[in-house]
Order: C-alpha cells, then sequence, then structure tokens
C-alpha cells in the first residue's frame, strides 16, 4: 500500500469565509475542499471531516474521535496525520493529543489565522507545509507537532502568541524546533526526551478544575464561595516565577489541607516558576510548602488540562507531582 497523509478537519477559521463586507467569519463546509485542491503535491492526501467548528467549540469527545481516527490511518499506512484546527485553543489541543500519541508516525495540527476567502489566506501554505512535516524523515517519534508560518513546533512548548498576526505561534523558551520546507525539517535544536505518554485515550468528560489568575490586590476571594467538594482541583495563573498575594494563602492552604491539588503556573510568556527563588508570603517556596505544585515550564492552560488529564486517570498526589516536574524549569 502507498503511503498517504490523512487529513483530520475538526474546521477552525482554515474553513471559514467571511460575508461580503470581509468580516464576521463563518465556518463554510465547502471550503475544506477547495483548500485541499489548492495544495496539491505529489502526496495522497486522504480527507476526513470530523467536525467543522470553531476551537471555542471543541469538546473531549472531538479529540477521541481525532485519536481514534489518527492511529487507524497511521496504522493503514499513513506516513503521517495532519489535523486542522481553529488557532484559539490550537495550543490545548496539540498539547492533550500529544500525552496520549503513541506512534512513530507524525500528528501535524495546523490551520490558519485568515479565513479561506481572505486576500493573502495563509490557509494553502499552512497546509501545504503541515504536509510536508506529516512526512518528514526528521519529524518521526517527536509526537505531536504544531505547523505555522514554515515553522514546526513542539506541543509543549507552542503558545498562541498573537491573536491576529498570521506568525501567531512561538515556542517558549527554545524558540520553534524546525523551519519546514523541502522534503524534511531543517532542525533549529534537538528535542528533549517526550515525557511519558498517558495511553489510551482523553477521558470523556474533565474533571472541574478552574483557572484563576493572580494578580495585584487579587486574593482569590471567589474561593470562598467554591465548596472543596465542588472542586476536583484548581490552577492558578500565578504572577512573576508563580507567585500569589499573601491574603491568598489562607484560601491556598485550606484547600490543600481538603486534599484539593493546587497547581501555580507563572503569568509571564517566558521562564516559567521557581522553586527557590523567593521565600516571602505568597512566594513560591510559601507556595511549596503549603503544598501546592508548581507548573513549571507550562503555561496555566496547559497546566489546567494535565492536571485534568492525571486527576481523571486517579493518579495520587505523589503521581500529579511526579508528572509536573517533567516541565520544571
Amino acid at each position: 500500500m502507498s503511503a498517504f497523509v490523512e487529513v483530520l478537519s475538526l474546521g477552525g477559521t482554515i474553513f471559514m469565509t467571511e460575508d461580503a463586507r470581509g468580516e464576521s467569519a463563518r465556518p463554510d463546509d465547502d471550503a475544506g475542499a477547495r483548500l485541499l485542491a489548492a495544495v496539491g503535491g505529489d502526496v495522497e492526501l486522504r480527507p476526513r471531516a470530523l467536525a467543522n467548528i470553531s476551537s471555542s467549540d471543541v469538546r473531549p469527545h472531538h479529540l477521541r474521535a481525532v485519536l481514534e481516527s489518527a492511529r487507524a490511518a497511521v496504522d493503514s499506512g499513513a506516513a503521517g496525520v495532519v489535523l486542522t484546527h481553529g488557532t484559539d485553543t490550537l495550543e490545548e489541543t496539540a498539547f492533550l493529543l500529544d500525552r496520549f500519541w503513541d506512534r512513530e508516525a507524525p500528528l501535524v495540527v495546523t490551520g490558519a489565522m485568515r479565513p479561506a476567502s481572505a486576500p493573502g489566506a495563509d490557509g494553502p501554505a499552512n497546509l501545504r507545509d503541515a504536509v510536508r512535516a506529516a512526512t518528514a524523515p526528521s519529524a518521526r517519534g517527536l509526537g505531536v507537532l504544531v505547523v505555522f508560518d514554515a515553522h514546526a513546533h513542539l506541543a509543549d512548548r507552542v503558545v498562541k502568541a498573537s491573536s491576529r498576526g498570521v506568525s501567531a505561534f512561538a515556542s517558549e523558551p527554545s524558540g520553534p524546533l524546525a523551519i519546514v520546507g523541502g522534503e524534511d525539517l531543517r532542525l533549529l535544536h534537538l528535542p528533549l526526551p517526550r515525557p511519558a505518554r498517558s495511553g489510551g485515550l482523553p477521558p470523556d468528560r474533565f474533571p472541574a478544575v478552574p483557572l484563576l489568575t493572580a494578580g495585584l490586590d487579587e486574593d482569590l476571594a471567589l474561593l470562598d464561595h467554591l465548596p472543596a467538594e465542588a472542586l476536583a482541583g484548581l490552577v492558578v495563573d500565578g504572577v512573576g516565577m508563580g507567585h500569589v498575594s499573601p491574603a491568598a494563602m489562607p484560601r491556598l492552604r485550606r484547600l490543600l489541607g481538603e486534599g484539593v491539588p493546587v497547581v501555580v503556573a507563572a503569568r509571564p510568556f517566558g521562564g516559567g516558576t521557581s522553586t527557590h527563588h523567593y521565600g516571602y508570603p505568597g512566594s513560591e517556596v510559601d507556595l511549596l510548602d503549603a503544598g501546592a505544585v508548581m507548573a513549571g515550564l507550562l503555561p496555566a492552560p496547559k497546566a489546567r488540562l494535565l492536571l485534568q488529564v492525571l486527576l481523571a486517570s486517579g493518579a495520587s498526589a505523589d503521581g500529579i507531582r511526579a508528572a509536573f516536574e517533567a516541565y520544571a524549569s
């Protein structure tokens, strides 16, 4: 059986068109066929539409369908798999899929910042580059990649850095993994070993894990109205290296004392959380002493997903801590 690339689609801007004024982009079921025809190339593309929705509407069952379809395609001879997806939550989907992707063949996620009907639409080039990455020898064994604007990013590192520009994605702290072009990737650095895979499929439903943002004079008083039994866990997007107001500490200590896992991420784009730089009330040292877990290089949305997957699998407190240590900064 000759090699091919399976092109799965959940929709997103790449498969949207605008109204007559060039505004208000909406899903267009015909945009996918036009896009695939525009890409062309020597590789056989086998499209399969799983949904045509905005990325804010992606649910766990969509991601289960992606994994099942992608695994089946690779097991049937696909050289790799491409997934088109809206950009708003693309980094989260890529990260979650990477936790479960257990094939050597690449699973490449891409999308577009400009609708298919817009002048200078970036979807065709991104899809072409994603197909190239899906067949690239250097991409094998790297897990899930995000390809955008001629660059490939690791799922663990990629973040959406612009809400408007076509160079919408970046990787911190390493920068992009590779430049996409020709028959193989041009690697810019060697990636670290991938953290352990979870196996199986994502949960049908994610446990309730709110994400709260720390900031000036933020004492997380909302927690007074959220009983511990209503929370499976909590993620706090902390300031600096992962800090909260001293006034928030009694509330976090209460949750931790009741057995609710608390993970603290860092709001700044680069650098991640620390474990030892500061020892004042509300600092990372204070949080660790209280029993919190630091997210390391994971931004808060990815930390939330990881905690949800761990909780759904019944992970212990030690198991949760060990999983996050793989991302220590």
